[in-house]
């Protein structure tokens, strides 16, 4: 088959383009790496490193209100995710300030606490599912936390997201999502608190208060990325460190690298693989002529592992002189949560690996997340059982 053929036939939403999608590019690269594929109506896919991110830099040219057929997660979308600057930078400014460094690092031991509860309730049984018991319900909390969210919600709403991502807008979980944000604002309204959400409400959009659609908007946004990159994340980083156990080793040995080890991984594992954008005139990148109404995928995926950037791109290594990886996007999209989804993964990582630390997946109990990120609904695990935090950390 000709790299043309295999470009042709690309679909980045089956399974191996969510599972193994490190393979294709590898073999595409070299030749073409910039392809067209017919799926989905047609599309473009940028995969090196300097061309992705020059397209995420000019939103003018490829905009997000254009993302194109099968590529939207709502008509009309979030307002952040749906605009171009200069709206853009109307929601994401005062956002900005509550997502700041200093914010995520006031969060960490809050996640510490979250997490050692979590373990808590399996670690005595020596096995589990560490993407239903650890990884998906930890940015469940600390979301529910950071815009105090009914308790009532708290089980339903990680599958009701689930469903709204694999499924799109019509899903039933996307319907229970918009219902408990719309009734969410008149609790706002009513009473406002010193959550988030409530924050929201005082922003101003353009010189003027912010309207009920966009907010519900915007809390939607904030749910649907809280819960669903941190989530994917962590399993696939954990499912690395099961496979690479030299890697773990080394973070274990060295805690004082856990920080930049975590850039590594998530260069590697990348949850988010790529985002859509819309051409709304000619240009030319890479050697490529884009038209106007046509869609184009940034693939940070692929990116990620550019050759050119990245020297022997397949391999951990914290040698590298500057990892500028595009785990959360580039250019004006980049991910809100960028500071606090790391925290969330450092202490993650940081705690499986002390209490869990002859953890070993089992390959048979893994399931891949269906729809447009990576990740998995399911990472069977075994280790040796341990004792609560409250009884101390021997071994039973």
């Amino acid at each position: 088959m000709t790299v043309e053929q295999q470009w042709n036939d690309f679909d980045h939403l089956t399974a191996a383009g969510l599972e193994d999608p490190h393979s294709f590019f590898k073999d595409v690269r070299g030749q073409c790496p910039i392809g067209h594929s017919a799926k989905h109506g047609g599309f473009w896919t940028i995969t090196g490193f300097e061309d992705v991110n020059e397209a995420a830099r000019d939103a003018q040219t490829f905009s997000s209100q254009q993302p194109g057929p099968g590529f939207p997660i709502f008509e009309g979308g979030p307002p952040m995710i749906a605009n171009d600057p200069p709206l853009h930078r109307e929601f994401r400014a005062p956002l900005s300030k509550l997502f700041s460094p200093a914010s995520a690092e006031k969060m960490r031991e809050v996640v510490r606490g979250i997490i050692t509860e979590l373990i808590d309730g399996f670690i005595a049984d020596g096995k589990a599912d560490l993407a239903a018991q650890l990884c998906t319900p930890l940015p469940a909390i600390v979301t529910f936390a950071l815009l105090d969210l009914p308790e009532s919600a708290r089980e339903d709403l990680p599958r009701w997201n689930a469903q709204l991502l694999a499924e799109g807008p019509s899903s039933a979980g996307a319907g229970h999502v918009a219902a408990m944000v719309h009734d969410l604002y008149d609790l706002r309204t009513a009473s406002p608190g010193d959550d988030i959400a409530s924050q929201v409400l005082g922003f101003q959009i353009d010189g003027r208060p912010i309207s009920r659609e966009e907010w519900e908007g915007l809390i939607v946004l904030l749910i649907m990325a809280g819960l669903d990159t941190t989530s994917n994340g962590g399993a696939l980083i954990l499912k690395y460190l099961s496979d690479n156990l030299e890697v773990r080793r080394f973070i274990k040995d060295n805690p004082d690298q856990l920080r930049p080890a975590i850039e590594e991984l998530l260069r590697l594992v990348t949850p988010v693989p790529q985002h859509s954008r819309g051409v709304t005139h000619d240009v030319e990148i890479g050697g490529i002529e884009f038209h106007q109404g046509e869609v184009v995928l940034l693939s940070w995926i692929a990116a990620n592992r550019d050759p050119e950037c990245f020297s022997d791109p397949d391999t951990f290594s914290l040698d590298r002189p500057s990892n500028r990886h595009v785990a959360f996007g580039a250019g004006t999209h980049r991910c809100l949560g960028t500071h606090l989804a790391k925290v969330e993964l450092q202490v993650l990582v940081e705690e499986v690996l002390d209490r869990l630390p002859d953890y070993r997946v089992i390959d048979e109990e893994v399931e891949h997340v269906p729809g447009l990120n990576r990740g998995m609904t399911r990472l069977g695990a075994v280790f040796s059982a341990g004792a609560r935090s409250d009884e101390g950390n021997a071994t039973v």
